[in-house]
C-alpha cells in the first residue's frame, strides 16, 4: 500500500537557483518541469516571488501569473516561495490557474510581516506553507512561540528547516517532538535539509519513520542542486520511498534531468561536500562564512577552521557579517 501521506516537493528550480543566479534558461525550465511532472513528484517549486527586474530565463517572478507558463498540467501541484523581507506583496495580484501553493521562508524578526502577507495570499485563494529559517537556532521557548502563532493561522504545512545543515539525529528527535506536540494534527510537518554533514538521506529516513500516518512533506532537489554543499537529492529520496513506502516515482524522468541540464550546470558551478561547510554545519555557523574564507587567497583549511571558530566564539555565527569576517581575515594575515 502506498503511503500517500508523505509527499516529495522538488525545489530544484528554486533552491537550486542559488547556484546559477536562477538563470536556467526558458527551454531548460520547461524541460525540467516536464520531466518532474513525468516523475510523479508531488509538488514542483517553480521559483521565488521576489522584487526586481528579472530575466525571462530566470526562475524569479514578480507575481504568480509570470510563472504560470511553466504550470500547464492541471493534475500537477505547483508552488512558489516568498521571503517576506524580499517581496512587495502589493504586486502579488489575483489567483492564477494551476499554481495553488505559496511557501513563506522567514526569519523570526519577520514573523508579523510573514503572517500579514500570508493572509493576503490565502485571501487570493492559495494554500500557505511556512518555512521558519534555521529552527535549530531558536530556544525551545522561542520555537514554541513561533509554532503557536503559525498553528493559529492553520496553514497547510509547517517545516523543520535545517538552514545550516547542522541537524543531528538527536536534534531531529527533539524538533519532531516539539512540532508534533505544538502543530495541530491536521497540519502537515515538512522537512528541508542541507547536506553539510552528509546526513540528509538518513535524517529523511528517520523522519519518515516518525511521521506515521500524519501528513508530511520532504524537500529535495535533483542531484542535490543548491549552494555548496547542496540539498537532499530528489533521486535518492524517491528511490528510498519507492522501496520503503511503495511509492511510484519514475526515476528515469529524474535521470533525464540529471543528464541534461543539471550535470552541465554542475560542471561550471559545482556543489557537493566540502570540509569547510562541514565545519560550519557541525558548529551551527552561517555557511556564508565558509564561502567568504574559501574565496580568499592562500588560506589553508586549518586556517579557515581557526577563523570559523573565532566567528563562533564571538557569537557572530547565526547571521553572516562580512565586515567582521573581513576584519578576522586581515588580522590572520598579519
Amino acid at each position: 500500500m502506498v503511503n500517500s501521506n508523505i509527499k516529495v516537493l522538488d525545489c530544484t528550480l528554486r533552491d537550486g537557483g542559488y547556484v546559477n543566479n536562477f538563470d536556467f534558461g526558458e527551454k531548460n525550465i520547461h524541460s525540467i518541469v516536464k520531466n518532474l511532472e513525468s516523475s510523479n513528484v508531488d509538488l514542483i517549486e517553480l521559483g521565488f516571488l521576489k522584487d526586481g527586474n528579472h530575466k525571462s530565463s530566470q526562475t524569479l517572478f514578480n507575481n504568480p501569473l509570470e510563472a504560470e507558463q511553466y504550470a500547464q498540467n492541471p493534475n500537477q501541484e505547483y508552488c512558489l516561495m516568498i521571503r517576506p523581507d524580499w517581496y512587495d506583496i502589493t504586486q502579488f495580484g489575483e489567483g492564477g490557474n494551476n499554481i495553488k501553493n505559496i511557501r513563506f521562508a522567514f526569519h523570526q524578526k519577520d514573523l508579523e510581516l510573514t503572517l500579514k502577507q500570508a493572509s493576503i495570499v490565502r485571501e487570493a485563494g492559495y494554500k500557505v506553507y511556512f518555512n521558519p529559517v534555521n529552527v535549530l537556532s531558536y530556544t525551545e521557548d522561542e520555537l514554541i512561540n513561533i509554532l503557536t502563532s503559525l498553528n493559529e493561522f492553520k496553514p497547510e504545512g509547517i517545516y523543520i528547516v535545517d538552514t545550516f545543515g547542522s541537524i543531528f539525529p538527536s536534534d531531529l528527535d527533539k524538533l519532531f517532538s516539539l512540532f508534533n506536540s505544538w502543530v495541530s494534527s491536521d497540519i502537515a510537518i515538512g522537512l528541508h535539509l542541507h547536506e553539510n554533514l552528509s546526513l540528509s538521506l538518513s535524517l529523511a529516513a528517520s523522519f519518515i519513520e516518525k511521521i506515521g500516518t500524519r501528513k508530511a512533506y520532504i524537500d529535495s532537489s535533483v542531484l542535490g542542486m543548491g549552494r555548496i554543499p547542496g540539498n537532499l537529492c530528489t533521486e535518492l529520496i524517491m528511490n528510498f520511498m519507492n522501496i520503503t513506502q511503495n511509492s511510484n516515482f519514475d526515476l528515469n524522468s529524474i535521470y533525464k534531468i540529471i543528464d541534461n541540464p543539471i550535470s552541465q550546470i554542475k560542471s561550471t558551478n559545482p556543489w557537493g561536500y566540502m570540509p569547510a561547510y562541514a565545519i560550519t554545519g557541525f558548529n551551527q555557523i552561517h555557511r556564508s562564512y565558509a564561502e567568504y574564507f574559501l574565496n580568499k587567497p592562500n588560506l589553508s583549511l586549518p586556517e579557515i577552521d581557526k577563523l570559523l571558530m573565532q566567528v563562533k566564539a564571538a557569537d557572530k555565527h547565526v547571521t553572516f557579517n562580512e565586515t567582521f569576517a573581513s576584519e578576522l581575515y586581515e588580522v590572520s594575515k598579519k
